[in-house]
Order: structure tokens, then sequence, then C-alpha cells
């Protein structure tokens, strides 16, 4: 069976993350991508490109949150939205997190248009993001 292409696009991306290629990352954003995040202490909606891109690198250097490795489960597409099911490790501040999260998006071009965070256990992310 063939992969969804909005499918591709995203699963594209999160592998562009996981390598750290954040120009990538990036060539996969809608000009006009709603970012809406929901992590502690990181809440709100991103507008754009440029505000989308501002918001994780101050997610990554300012508070020093570093993920040490990134697996897709499963990559889940219709034609209205695409579903990526992943687990993350990662490290910040002398803590550590492996934590499962659900991420859903609309694709617009061949581009991520707009973006839900989702953590399966919110409560444990929110302790690790706060501290």
């Amino acid at each position: 069976m063939t992969e969804h292409p909005d499918a591709a696009v995203v699963r594209s991306a999160y592998e562009a993350l996981a390598r750290g290629d954040m120009a990538g990352f990036a060539d996969l954003l809608h000009e006009d991508i709603v970012w809406h995040e929901s992590a502690a202490g990181m809440e709100g909606d991103y507008r754009g490109r440029e505000e989308t891109l501002a918001f994780l690198a101050r997610v990554f250097q300012e508070s020093g949150l570093e993920m040490t490795s990134m697996e897709i489960h499963d990559v889940l597409a219709s034609d209205d939205h695409v579903v990526i099911l992943h687990e993350d490790a990662m490290t910040m501040g002398g803590r550590s997190l492996s934590a499962k999260y659900v991420d859903v998006y609309h694709v617009r071009d061949r581009k991520l248009a707009e973006h839900w965070h989702l953590a399966v256990d919110p409560t444990a992310d929110a302790a690790f993001m706060t501290g």
C-alpha cells in the first residue's frame, strides 16, 4: 500500500527533526502555518513560519531541551488530517523523560499548515517541562 502523500510530508518533517536538520524541517512549514502548542509553560498559538521557527528555537535554546531520540510509531492520513504517533527521549536541566505524543496536522500544498501537539501523559510532560 502506498503512503498518503500528506503522510509522507509529515514523516519527512519528523525525520528532518530527528537528524537535527532544521533547514529541512523549515522547508516543510507552510508560510502561514498555525502551531498550536500545549506543552506546559509554552502554551499558545504561533502564527507563520518565522514565528513558529522562533518559538521552536526558544524551546531548545532557552530551555536547554535536548532530544536524544525520536521514534515514529505510525503516521495515519486522510485527505483532511495527518496524525503522527511518536515516542521521544529528551533531557533538560539534568532531568530526562521518555514520552509518547500524538501530533495532528493539516497539510496544504505539501507543507505543514496547522499543528496540534498532545502528550499521551500530560501530567508527566508538564512535570518535566516545568522542573
